[in-house]
């Protein structure tokens, strides 16, 4: 079907009012359905991970953004610290106080708390619309982007991280990957629009500063930009367009400590970078080309300046790094487990996420409901309509499709790269359709008009000029046409037939009537996923053996009690899931957390945890006052244990692969009855955590246990306080200069020494303490000669 060049979201025409309706709705429900966990537990921060985004938030609102960016906090991973302001994407914190400060400017007061809280929802709204914007971008047709926009709106794909209270990145990610690609599908649609790939790299830096997925995004306008090259579609606006995009974008994404020199270091971004260059000499080649010469003097030439630029390039780059000036890193662990089989990657502590593991057909149908079967539709609709208008913008969505489509086969958690695609190609498919059909209508209606007007016609007599014999014998001369054109004029003049239209029209009310007949399947199925995403993980809706509903609030009962219950300066041990919980609501200095910067020191947190309680004590009592453990069975920490002691068996082990998963279970599990193995029985962990087990209070001593037994509490015994006040002590950090500037993490207390077993390595010493240390052991040396 050949769609009208632009078809507006909006307009005061009946359609474009019914248009505007839908999409009121949309953006209504968008909102509405993350709200559950609001409704239910009270304006709360959910999960894990946002417990530090908040916390980050806190410290970002009331120190400004300098403080911020130098922050070093030594409540977390201790002792080691953490360097926050070089470790995170800054962009939700930065916003969400930008919107606090706002919102309390015009008069509507709102706590921090509670702006955290409704962020999720509101940038889910913002989403949809740019999901809408971008689908009647891509395919030219308004319908299509508010039937997208409602699919958007509460698809679980997009839900699944974006309730209320889930104040985590991906939030705020997933409207800052839309505006991006609608930004620079725009800036594509015209001779005068390449501007706009400016804003597309300033949406990018915005994306960039929002979540690590970053480079999804680079990546895909990239090979966007590379795939129009291919097909022919190449012309000075797009090389305007994406140089724009990548200049601005690039400059924009240095600005963040975490990211560093990675555009032009990481093999996960070399790709774009290596299309700006292209695009480059692709530009200097045609401007310089003589139009004189021929089709194939001119192809010579242009595979001569290709080949002389990547020789150049090659050699460069080559010589750059045995001068040790430049070097190219290699993939990031996530990324590799993109491209390997899961549990493969090398790296237990990335195996051992669930959300890694490959996608399947149920997660898919789970997440996107009967999009998912409407959704491949669209696909063949859109690339159709990319092969019938040739648009650059109209080449976007199909892409996009696949690529997200293998991405999120490769690792479950991606599949919320499916949501905004998904929508999109939903809203082209039922979008084409109702507008087909109302075009069919139409034209039948008035065909019948002029049919009965003919027949008037017909009645009356008519006068017709005479043909000459001259005009008789002349014939009109057809011109030649390609295969290409003659294919897409057969396949135009079938499509148009009255048969075909027939038949279009029927199969076009039939499959209406059935989507129709889902819509409230679909409606009633993402309530209830928006329901279930909605628990807070700290607490949740449990059921008496009576029958009686109850909230159980172990998680956040066990943190206030830290909280209420121990001195400030108290370091509590747990496995890294809750670290930041026990910073952000108890308030209290934790072992480890999810950010997982530091596999070694994790490695060695699983090794304490997974030994035998003798051995733990005499490690912990340097290193903790409390240890915290989460029981009671479900995703307890003896579910995880494997797991820990998979980590702490691998890494640092010298091992150059993980220990495989099935040894573990057969050295550390429980067997078909639930009897734990030899190694599990000893290891603190079983004791502390299993009824089976228990541990010896001159160690370890149980100091609470929550109401339903989900969490416990123990207090360690004998805790070395000179070790302590060891880390405590700002002279024994290792600053990166002996001036004291730059960051300053700490160190292993010297008493782990004598435990190498369990403590390894986790850090790197700067070169003035090893200077100094070594000129100290001189030192020692002569007055021991002497």
């Amino acid at each position: 079907r050949v769609m009208p060049p632009m078809q507006k979201l909006v307009d005061t025409s009946p359609g474009g009012l019914a248009r505007a309706v839908v999409l009121a709705i949309a953006l209504y429900a968008a909102v509405d359905i993350r709200l559950y966990a609001v409704k239910e537990y009270g304006r709360i921060i959910h999960e894990f991970d946002p417990w530090f985004n908040f916390r980050a938030t806190q410290y970002l609102a009331e120190n400004g953004w300098l403080k911020f960016r130098t922050w070093f906090d030594y409540m977390s991973w201790y002792p080691l610290g953490r360097p926050v302001g070089t470790t995170i994407y800054p962009g939700m914190q930065i916003t969400a106080v930008f919107l606090w400060r706002v919102l309390n400017f015009v008069g509507i007061e709102m706590s921090l708390n509670d702006v955290c809280v409704f962020f999720p929802a509101w940038f889910g709204a913002v989403a949809t619309y740019l999901v809408a914007i971008l689908t009647k971008e891509c395919s030219g047709s308004g319908t299509a982007a508010v039937v997208a926009a409602a699919v958007m709106s509460i698809v679980p794909a997009h839900t699944m991280r974006s309730v209320a209270g889930g104040y985590d990145n991906e939030s705020l990610a997933v409207t800052a990957m839309c505006l991006t690609f609608y930004l620079w599908c725009r800036s594509l649609r015209n001779a005068k629009s390449w501007p706009i790939g400016a804003l597309a790299g300033l949406g990018y830096t915005y994306m960039t500063a929002a979540w690590g997925g970053y480079t999804f995004v680079l990546n895909m306008i990239g090979l966007h930009a590379a795939m129009l090259v291919i097909y022919g579609r190449y012309n000075s606006e797009l090389h305007k367009a994406y140089s724009l995009f990548f200049v601005i974008g690039t400059i924009g994404a240095l600005q963040f400590p975490v990211v560093g020199t990675l555009p032009f270091t990481s093999m996960e971004q070399l790709g774009p970078m290596l299309v700006f260059l292209g695009f480059q000499v692709l530009e200097f080649t045609e401007r310089t080309m003589p139009k004189t010469l021929r089709p194939s003097d001119k192809w010579t030439r242009r595979f001569r300046m290709y080949f002389a630029t990547l020789l150049v390039l090659v050699v460069t780059v080559q010589a750059l790094s045995m001068a040790g000036l430049y070097n190219i890193n290699g993939m990031s662990v996530r990324v590799k487990s993109l491209f390997v089989k899961h549990t493969k990657t090398g790296n237990p502590l990335v195996d051992s996420v669930a959300e890694h593991q490959p996608g399947s057909p149920d997660s898919y149908y789970r997440f996107l409901h009967i999009n998912y079967y409407i959704a491949p539709i669209g696909f063949v609709c859109s690339a159709v309509h990319f092969m019938y208008e040739g648009s650059a913008g109209s080449m976007f969505l199909p892409l996009y499709a696949a690529v997200a489509y293998y991405f999120a086969n490769r690792m479950v958690r991606l599949i919320i790269f499916l949501g905004p695609i998904a929508a999109c190609l939903v809203g082209v498919c039922i979008g084409y359709v109702i507008e087909d059909s109302i075009a069919i209508a139409t034209e039948m209606t008035l065909e019948e008009k002029d049919a009965t007007a003919d027949e008037d016609a017909d009645a009356k007599p008519a006068l017709t000029p005479s043909k000459s014999k001259k005009d008789k014998k002349r014939v009109p001369v057809k011109p030649t046409k390609s295969l290409k054109e003659m294919i897409k004029g057969g396949a135009h003049n079938w499509w148009n037939r009255s048969s075909t239209k027939t038949a279009r029209l029927i199969c076009s009310a039939l499959f209406l009537t059935r989507t129709a007949y889902s819509v409230s399947t679909f409606i009633s199925y993402s309530h209830q996923m928006a329901q279930g995403m909605s628990q807070p993980s700290i607490m949740f809706k449990g059921q008496l053996q009576t029958g009686e509903t109850v909230i159980v609030r172990d998680y956040v009962d066990a943190y206030e009690w830290l909280r209420d219950n121990t001195a400030e300066d108290a370091r509590v041990m747990a496995w890294w899931d809750y670290g930041y919980q026990i910073t952000g609501i108890a308030n209290r200095t934790s072992i480890a957390d999810g950010n997982t910067w530091n596999h070694e020191h994790i490695a060695n947190l699983a090794r304490m945890l997974t030994t035998d309680e003798t051995k733990a004590h005499k490690v912990i009592r340097h290193l903790a006052d409390y240890v915290l453990v989460w029981a009671g069975g479900g995703g307890d920490d003896m579910a995880k244990s494997p797991h820990l002691f998979r980590i702490g068996a691998s890494i640092g082990s010298g091992r150059a692969t993980a220990v495989d998963m099935d040894k573990i279970t057969s050295t550390f599990g429980v067997d078909r009855s639930g009897r734990p193995t030899p190694k599990m029985a000893a290891s603190l962990l079983f004791k502390l955590v299993s009824p089976q087990g228990s541990v010896d209070a001159s160690r370890f001593q149980e100091v609470y246990s929550s109401k339903y037994r989900k969490v416990r509490i123990y207090k360690v015994v004998n805790v070395d306080e000179e070790s302590k006040a060891w880390v405590a002590n700002p002279a024994n950090r290792m600053c990166d200069h002996e001036d004291g500037s730059g960051f300053c993490p700490g160190a292993y207390p010297p008493a782990l020494k004598k435990y190498p077993s369990i403590i390894k390595t986790a850090y790197a010493v700067p070169q003035w303490i090893k200077d100094k240390r070594a000129t100290e052991q001189r030192a020692t040396e002569v007055k021991d000669e002497l």
